[in-house]
C-alpha cells in the first residue's frame, strides 16, 4: 500500500513529462481515441508471472514494456524472488541508462525508462521467518530464495 502512494508524493508532472507519458501510453494501445493527456506519474505493478518481454518491451511489434508505461513514476514489484531471475538481470541496464533498447530484424527502438523501482520481499519463502515455530523453511530453502535476488558484494 505504501508503494502505491510514492507517486502521490513526488513532485507534479511538467508538461513536457506528462507529453512524454502520453506518448508511450499512446504507442502502447493504452489510451483511448480521443483521450488526453496523461496528468499523473504512473504506478505500475506487474504480476511476479509476468513475462521478460511484458515488462521491459518487445514481441513481434516492438511496444513499450511495463518499466517504459513506469516513466517517470514507480514499478513496483511485489514478492522480488518470485521473478524470473533473468527478468531481473534485464532491468539493470535500463536501470542505469533510463532507456530501453529493443532491437528486431527490421527495426530498432528506443524507448525511455526513468523510473523508480520499488520491491518488497518475504525474509523466507513462507513468510514467517523470525516467528518462533511459525517459520517451516530449511536454511537450504531460505538460501535459495534470497538467492534469487542478484547483489554486490563489498
Amino acid at each position: 500500500m505504501l508503494s502505491q502512494r510514492v507517486p502521490t508524493i513526488l513532485p507534479n508532472l511538467t508538461f513536457e513529462e506528462s507529453l512524454e507519458i502520453t506518448n508511450i501510453y499512446s504507442i502502447a494501445g493504452n489510451i483511448r481515441s480521443g483521450g488526453s493527456i496523461v496528468k499523473n506519474r504512473p504506478f505500475r505493478a506487474p504480476h511476479h508471472t509476468t513475462s521478460t518481454t511484458s515488462i521491459v518491451g518487445g514481441g513481434k511489434i516492438p511496444r513499450p514494456g511495463e518499466i517504459s508505461l513506469a516513466h517517470y513514476g514507480v514499478l513496483f514489484l511485489d514478492e522480488l524472488p518470485e521473478f524470473n531471475k533473468s527478468t531481473l538481470e534485464v532491468l539493470r541496464g535500463p536501470l542505469e541508462d533510463k532507456t530501453v533498447t529493443i532491437s528486431r530484424v527490421n527495426s530498432t527502438l528506443t524507448y525511455p525508462c526513468n523510473f523508480m523501482l520499488i520491491a518488497s520481499m518475504n525474509p523466507c519463502p513462507c513468510g514467517y521467518y523470525g516467528s518462533g515455530n511459525k517459520c517451516t523453511c530449511s536454511e537450504k530453502s531460505i538460501s535459495r530464495y534470497m538467492n534469487k535476488v542478484s547483489r554486490t558484494i563489498a
